[in-house]
This record gives C-alpha cells, structure tokens and sequence, in this order.
C-alpha cells in the first residue's frame, strides 16, 4: 500500500489521485511537524522504501539538517502568516537517477483534518531547469545560492541568465511567482532559519552570516517572510513537540 491508512480525510483524494504518480510528490504534515500521509514518490525522495518507514516522522529524521531546517521555517510561516507557498524551488537529489541534483518546485497549503487539526500538504514537481529553454533561468538561480549573501542585485542576476532585467523579471514571476529581488531575500530568510534552527550562533553572528547589514534589518525582513521574530522561531524551533503521529 503506498497511502497511509492514517491521512487526514480533507487530502484523501489528493493521496490517492497521486499515490503512484511518479515524478509528483505529495506528503501531509500534522501540527507536530510529522508526517502523517504521502505518496510513493515522497517515500522514495526520503530514501526509504515503505510509507511505514516515513510516517510519524519528521523532517529532521529523514533529510539532513539544512534541508529539514529549511521545510520547517516553510511551515512555520504558513501556520503562523497563513499565506501558502507557492512555487518554491528546491535542489533535491532525485532518488531515482543515481544521487542526480534536480530543482523541484514545492507547494504548500493548509487543511483541516479531524484527525489532525491543521495539516500542511505540500506538493514537489520537477522544475525542468535542466531543458536547454531554462538554461538562462537556472544560471540566475545558482548565482543567486551562491551569492545571496553579497548584496546580490537583478541586474547581476539577468547577466548570468545572459538576459535583460525585464526579461529575467518576466521569467521568474511566470516559473517562481516573485521577483529576482523577492528570491534572493527569501534565500536569506531561509539561511537564517537553518542557523536559527541548528546552530548557537548569538542573532547578530546569523545577521551576518545571512547577508544582512545588521541584526535590525535580519529580525525586520525575517518577521515578514516567516512572521516570527529570530528569537521566537529558535524557540519554537528547538521546543519539544506533542506525539500525536
């Protein structure tokens, strides 16, 4: 069986409609931060060959500690802010081409589940960066991994796209649905919740680590992409939380 018995009853059709499906990978996470429902692709994107081995899990115990800390600074900005994430794009090693890094663009939206409470579905399909049409595209994405921390400008961007600014503008919004700007500080955002999540570094120390003048402009921009101050998300970060898996 490649659904969990145990998904929350709002995503049933989701879980089956894509149980198979094998380049769309569908997984339900409870308040707790476990997984309590994905498809076989998800299983096989963790590494793991049943439902069994994923479900009452978090991502801490599946993913290294970049990536889980990264899923969960997603998740607290959708439970805390309620907007859904739309189109982010991920570097994932795609289990079924040899360890091979692909660039996947993941959503996630809220649901009410009985069993559950609020649960976050979350959905990852291949971006297709590597198609000779995206080539331009992916170059400005790289660059700006790379170098979110530097003061990164579009126009920087658009050179490695080997495209004008507007022009890299208008293919961003349509793939990503936000800017060249809007995406490098949701990179530095993102960094900054990794640090938060898994290292002692004192606000100021990630402040700068993370590409950000000051430890004021990290707690003002970090507030508004994840809608907790610095503080507030390495506490609840690093709280205990309920078994309810």
């Amino acid at each position: 069986m490649t659904v969990a018995e145990t998904h929350p009853e709002p995503t049933r059709l989701l879980l089956d409609l894509f149980a198979t499906v094998p380049h769309v990978m569908v997984s339900v996470k409870a308040d707790s931060g476990r997984y309590v429902g994905v498809n076989e692709a998800f299983v096989r994107r963790a590494r793991r060959r049943h439902p069994a081995d994923v479900l009452g899990r978090r991502a801490a115990d599946l993913f290294p500690a970049a990536l889980a800390a990264s899923y969960d600074a997603q998740d607290h900005a959708l439970r805390t802010t309620g907007q859904a994430v739309r189109n982010h794009l991920e570097l994932i090693a795609d289990a079924d081409a040899d360890g091979e890094r692909r660039w996947y663009l993941t959503s996630k939206i809220l649901s009410e589940s009985a069993t559950h409470g609020n649960v976050v579905v979350a959905t990852s399909v291949d971006a297709q960066l590597g198609d000779r049409s995206s080539t331009g595209l992916r170059a400005a994405i790289e660059l700006a991994h790379d170098r979110f921390r530097d003061g990164l400008t579009a126009a920087e961007m658009a050179g490695a796209a080997d495209m004008s600014t507007d022009r890299l503008e208008r293919a961003m919004q349509r793939v990503l649905g936000i800017s060249p700007k809007q995406y490098v500080l949701r990179i530095r955002a993102e960094h900054a919740a990794t640090l938060l999540a898994t290292t002692d570094e004192t606000i100021a120390q990630i402040a700068a680590d993370s590409g950000y003048f000051d430890q004021s402009q990290l707690t003002r921009q970090f507030r508004a992409h994840v809608g907790l101050t610095p503080n507030r998300y390495r506490s609840q970060a690093r709280a205990p939380r309920r078994n309810d898996a």
